[in-house]
């Protein structure tokens, strides 16, 4: 399970210190680039993946990029490890000021592929690396979350949760059903999170640059997205400050958008 700029690359968050961004699906891509791209910034990054020598990896790099990083081996789907983790953070951080749920796996979760043990343990292990993992983690960062100020929940999506790009019949119902339910979660911890001043949006969008795209559809790779995309999306959402959207998810490089026309589309998320 993996759990971890561009143009206009001018930030609110230059003024803010002791900026703490808390990263799943940080061992490689989006996780990745989000953790290490803060740390320029001299974030503190807490990056959580199952993959232990990448997760090293991405600890090294914060560091590098003048971060400072906690980094833990962990399985999300397990709300006992996480529990774990915030346990261990106590007197590490007093806040976080960006919650990024990213950790997904995409696998074969057909009912016919193979027998029942290992189809439902695939269909587990998907919805528990998304689904499962964001809630678990999103329920223990809320204190965190809530002593910012000005935070935010960025939901790592996907266009296949859009009419035209769904999955229908394809081998990976389980991370289409994970995607389903983080956005659907989206809209209602919007509303839940409202009044502690958490924003909460999320990011649909198509193919990017990723060891996951690599692995399962390396003929979008060239007019795909890159990780450092993602990253701009992110800091958009941001820095439309405390008065910007919540309970939004948008909608960017879908299918097989070429990246120039994703580049414009990020950008329209500004405000």
């Amino acid at each position: 399970m993996l759990i971890t700029v561009y143009l206009h690359r001018t930030h609110k968050w230059n003024s803010v210190v002791n900026q703490v961004v808390f990263v799943t699906g940080s061992a490689v891509g989006i996780g990745r680039e989000v953790a290490t791209s803060w740390a320029k910034e001299s974030a503190t990054i807490v990056a959580l993946d199952i993959d232990t020598a990448e997760n090293k990896m991405t600890h090294s790099q914060v560091e590098s990029a003048g971060g400072t990083c906690h980094s833990y081996t962990c399985d999300i789907s397990d709300r006992e490890a996480v529990r774990a983790v915030f346990d261990d953070l106590k007197g590490k951080i007093d806040h976080i000021d960006l919650l990024v749920n990213n950790a997904a796996v995409y696998g074969d979760t057909k009912l016919t592929s193979s027998d029942w043990d290992t189809q439902t343990r695939a269909f587990d292990n998907a919805m528990g690396s998304c689904a499962m993992g964001a809630f678990y983690c999103t329920a223990a960062a809320v204190p965190l979350l809530e002593k910012s100020g000005t935070s935010n929940i960025i939901n790592i999506l996907t266009d296949h949760v859009r009419p035209g790009f769904y999955l229908t019949g394809g081998p990976a119902t389980g991370y289409d059903c994970a995607k389903f339910a983080l956005w659907r979660l989206t809209e209602s911890w919007a509303e839940e999170l409202k009044e502690m001043g958490i924003r909460v949006n999320g990011l649909c969008f198509g193919a990017t640059d990723t060891p996951m795209l690599r692995e399962f559809a390396p003929q979008m790779i060239e007019n795909g997205m890159k990780v450092e995309d993602l990253d701009l999306a992110i800091r958009h959402v941001i820095n439309q400050g405390p008065g910007g959207d919540t309970g939004a998810s948008y909608d960017f490089g879908m299918g097989p958008t070429p990246r120039a026309t994703s580049l414009e589309q990020i950008d329209a998320i500004r405000k």
